[in-house]
């Protein structure tokens, strides 16, 4: 593939006036799915949230039937069908029952573009590092980081479905190191997919740990996986060590190393988490 090339205009054009652009492209994206972004919203310590997820999906239909079909997938091997609500709530809990509703209201954005290459990668990164953070979240006692995970990208996602095939041109290169795609986006659009995602999260109403893990999850190098964000920022360089990354990288990147107190989990096997990927992806469709 070829390396990235800034088009013309790129160096007459001044940063403001991109970032300006850009704001403009990112206030046209579409509200998050309403029932799913209730979900996000209410605490699973709450005592009534049992109650409370029921009313969201009692308003809601056709996502009701959208998650009772994903939970009669293979993907949980139950013998019994799970026909209500109250039973996917008793049977999945109320994470995997939040983080099944997100993932469906993620899914209709990519289902309703035109099924690129790129969109195809950003939608498998974005399950991968879901599924490893989920992982990861049960070996250190991180609850709720399949959700963190999945939309930790969503920014990139903002910029290719506003700005269009503008940024995936340029985007779909090569590049030696994330920070190189990360600073051709700030270039060519005066913000990078971090940014973008937090303003899109904040326009949307989402919880303050997805925005934050939205916007920094390229900060900086992984620290000790004790935090949300240190542990998504795992996760996605685990997603990415496994074939679903969202950069095409011009050489492959080196062997990714765990944190020694991670290093010998049968549970981060990669063949075992790639497994896992591919099952998951199959159960909430491309």
């Amino acid at each position: 593939m070829r390396a990235p090339v800034l088009p013309p205009t790129a160096g007459s054009r001044d940063g403001h006036d991109a970032r300006a652009e850009t704001v403009v492209c990112l206030s046209k994206m579409p509200p998050f799915h309403p029932a799913a972004l209730k979900l996000l919203n209410i605490s699973s310590s709450s005592e009534t949230a049992i109650q409370d997820f029921e009313t969201v999906f009692r308003s809601d239909p056709a996502l009701t039937g959208d998650l009772l079909l994903v939970a009669n997938s293979p993907l949980f091997g139950n013998r019994s069908r799970i026909a209500t609500i109250r039973h996917a709530l008793a049977f999945l809990g109320l994470e995997r029952v939040r983080s099944l509703a997100t993932t469906i209201a993620v899914g209709f954005f990519v289902r309703n573009q035109p099924r690129t290459g790129y969109i195809r990668d950003i939608w498998a990164h974005g399950i991968a590092t879901a599924v490893v953070a989920e992982t990861l979240g049960g070996l250190l006692g991180l609850p709720e980081l399949y959700t963190v995970g999945l939309t930790h990208d969503l920014g990139r996602l903002a910029m290719l479905l506003t700005i269009g095939p503008a940024y995936e041109k340029e985007l779909t290169a090569e590049f030696a190191t994330i920070g190189d795609s990360t600073r051709l986006e700030y270039v060519l659009f005066g913000m990078d997919h971090g940014e973008a995602g937090a303003m899109v999260g904040h326009r949307w109403g989402f919880p303050d740990m997805l925005r934050t893990c939205m916007s920094d999850h390229h900060e900086c190098e992984p620290g000790p996986t004790r935090d949300p964000l240190s542990a998504i920022q795992l996760a996605c360089r685990i997603a990415d060590s496994l074939g679903f990354s969202e950069v095409h990288w011009r050489e492959e990147p080196p062997p990714l190393e765990l944190p020694d107190a991670l290093a010998h989990r049968t549970e981060l096997v990669l063949e075992r988490l790639r497994e896992r990927i591919a099952v998951q992806i199959e159960a909430v469709g491309r």
